[in-house]
């Protein structure tokens, strides 16, 4: 009789859904890109034009938007060991849009994200994780665009 229940209990928990939806497909989005222009550093807006690429394609959609992007990278020191060498750094990813629809400036906005990370011995391996970290936090802000230009 235990093992009914169980069986049961275990039946239910499985047949009973639990809602989950993804947040960030292309689907969730209603909104289309016609055109975008960037200035700024290059990487960055390599990243965001491959993003923006994206939504392009459905041209039967009312909400068309132009973007203005901006971007920036700021890599500072924050620290020092007691030989005077860099011992953590900090890099900065901004990104300024101004977004258009019909000729007419809808908004503009900053987004920004930012990480401490350590020092490290190699000069190339330090280059790699830097480059590794721009992409992350420009992913970031790309999670934050499109949710942003989705609420307009």
């Amino acid at each position: 009789m235990k093992i009914i229940k169980y069986i049961l209990i275990i039946l239910l928990i499985f047949s009973s859904s639990c809602g989950y939806k993804s947040v960030n497909n292309l689907e969730s989005f209603n909104f289309v890109i016609n055109e975008y222009e960037f200035s700024g550093d290059k990487k960055i807006n390599y990243i965001l034009e491959r993003n923006f690429k994206r939504f392009q394609s459905d041209e039967n959609n009312p909400t068309n938007f132009k973007i203005l992007a901006t971007s920036e990278k700021k890599i500072s020191a924050v620290s020092k060991n007691t030989d005077g060498k860099v011992a953590t750094y900090n890099i900065e990813a901004i990104v300024e849009l101004e977004i258009f629809k019909d000729q007419k400036l809808v908004d503009s906005n900053i987004f920004k994200e930012n990480i401490n990370y350590d020092n490290l011995n190699s000069k190339f391996e330090l280059k790699q994780y830097e480059n590794i970290l721009l992409k992350d936090l420009v992913n970031q802000i790309i999670l934050k665009i499109n949710n942003y230009i989705n609420s307009l």
